[in-house]
């Protein structure tokens, strides 16, 4: 059975090694080292800027969904986002992407945020959103900024 948790610092490796195959598959490199993204995902685990969730049977890890929680005016303070969403190619089609997403709206929900939003969402996660209730919104819009030292 799959059971849909909160990510721990134990579950850094699948989580690493899942982003990898999102990553490939949107053929697109992430300009950040791993050392920052060990960084954000240790931030996120202390659950102010965001939340990890995984989806785990019999030890290994199907999926995830990253949130973040901007802030808005136009929403009267948080509104959450979806960063990352994957499932593993052996899981799809088993529910897993929808337990995942399930979890995400609850935490939202939870948290008082306003609305639940997804950029760019992948060929194989837009039809997967629409049977959980989002709505297209649109285009969106994009501009790659350069990363400064801090």
């Amino acid at each position: 059975m799959v059971e849909v948790r909160e990510a721990t610092i134990g579950d850094e490796a699948g989580v690493f090694d899942l982003l990898k195959q999102l990553m490939s598959g949107a053929n697109e490199e992430s300009p950040i080292n791993r050392q920052s993204g060990v960084d954000t995902y240790q931030q996120m685990l202390k659950g102010e800027t965001g939340t990890v969730f995984v989806a785990i049977e019999d030890g290994s890890m199907l999926g995830l969904v990253t949130l973040s929680y901007p802030v808005a005016i136009r929403c009267g303070g948080t509104y959450s986002s979806i960063e990352e969403f994957i499932v593993s190619e052996q899981a799809r089609g088993k529910g897993v992407g929808g337990a995942l997403l399930e979890a995400a709206i609850a935490r939202a929900t939870g948290r008082g945020c306003y609305e639940l939003l997804v950029s760019r969402p992948s060929e194989l996660g837009y039809p997967v959103y629409l049977r959980h209730g989002w709505q297209d919104a649109g285009k969106a819009l994009l501009m790659k900024l350069p990363r400064v030292s801090a």
